[in-house]
């Protein structure tokens, strides 16, 4: 990740351009008025429209005959192959693997998947979409100009940050029938692999390790079918924080109300964390086929993730000015911004920052 400018090394270079800048002018043109300088404004800051989504990034289990969600076997290049391409029956594969040792039993390999389950979709987060914060700006006046002929405006460039935090829930159920497909092997006397083996079709490499071969076909195979109910609890939760670069313009409209319009660079350094919890559960006539841990499985995850998400913002505010020094003043602004994605155990996480609508009140000191 590139590290952004300094902030305060880019306000110091252009604040060095503006007091040269100003110097000449001065010189110039001694019977004008001095601009207002250097300024800070703090405010309060409200965000909406921050969104966020979880989805579901789980790969499709292919039909393919041997295939399981827990390992495989496939016909290998020692298989002696149907015109399909399939194994014949009989045939010995290399081209077989697991996940976990509560796979073996005796001389035996359970392999098991479940097609057609019930999985909670893309969850809209909820409970969050409005923000609380606040901005601290800096800027520097670099010129004026007379308008509405009576009337001076000032010019210049700033630089702000700003931060809040965000955090959200989704949640979900869905239901429906799913079927677990499971398949007995035989290991054939050989002493299996450490779980996660994986094997390939064309074996072992000479001078490399054995492969060990089983039966390609099953020993027993079944199905059992039953109503299944997914549920799903996420939160995300996130701190913004927001840096703002760009030029200025204040328009007098009377002798203490000035209307502010700013637009420019922003970016948001987000970080975020996911958590959630899901369980899937059988029920119902058939349920009573599958094991304990097929009738209930739960799992619990977690992730983090921290980027820039470059963007641009605009902003217009109203401002009273109570002496030349201080004054009051309440704005509106508009963000947007690169959203922020990642996942964990094929859940993903979506913080959608591409339109953010903030209203801000503070005040604002010149000097």
């Amino acid at each position: 990740m590139k590290s952004p400018l300094n902030p305060v090394a880019v306000l110091l270079l252009a604040s060095t351009a503006a007091l040269s800048l100003r110097a000449q002018n001065n010189s110039a043109n001694d019977d004008k008025p001095e601009p207002y300088g250097i300024r800070f404004r703090l405010s309060g800051r409200t965000q909406f429209n921050i969104k966020a989504s979880v989805t579901d990034s789980k790969p499709v289990l292919l039909g393919t005959t041997g295939l399981f969600g827990d390992g495989y076997v496939l016909s290998g290049s020692n298989s002696s192959t149907n015109a399909a391409g399939l194994a014949n029956p009989g045939s010995l594969t290399w081209n077989w693997g697991y996940n976990n040792a509560s796979q073996i039993s005796g001389d035996q390999l359970t392999l098991t998947r479940y097609n057609d389950i019930p999985r909670v979709g893309t969850v809209d987060a909820s409970g969050g979409s409005t923000t609380f914060g606040g901005e601290l700006f800096a800027g520097y006046e670099l010129f004026e100009s007379r308008v509405w002929k009576r009337r001076t405006a000032h010019w210049g460039v700033e630089m702000g940050y700003g931060f809040t935090t965000f955090n959200v829930t989704a949640n979900g159920t869905q239901s429906g029938n799913g079927t677990r497909a499971q398949s007995l092997y035989s290991l054939g006397g050989i002493i299996p692999p450490s779980p996660g083996y994986r094997g390939n079709f064309n074996g072992p490499v000479p001078g490399g390790p054995i492969a060990p071969i089983i039966d390609f076909t099953p020993l027993s195979s079944s199905s059992s079918s039953a109503l299944g109910t997914d549920t799903l609890n996420a939160t995300i939760s996130s701190d913004l924080h927001t840096v703002k670069l760009g030029p200025w313009v204040d328009l007098p409209m009377t002798d203490k109300i000035t209307l502010g319009l700013g637009i420019g660079f922003c970016s948001v350094f987000a970080q975020a964390d996911l958590a959630f919890q899901e369980s899937l559960t059988f029920s119902g006539v058939n349920s009573a086929d599958l094991n304990e841990a097929a009738r209930q499985s739960t799992r619990v995850a977690a992730a983090s993730r921290q980027d820039w998400c470059p963007g641009f913002y605009g902003q217009a505010r109203i401002s009273y000015a109570f002496n030349p020094r201080w004054s009051a003043f309440g704005g509106v602004d508009l963000q947007a911004n690169r959203d922020l994605k990642f996942s964990s155990q094929d859940r993903g996480v979506a913080i959608e920052l591409g339109s953010i609508f903030g209203a801000s009140a503070g005040v604002q000191f010149s000097f």
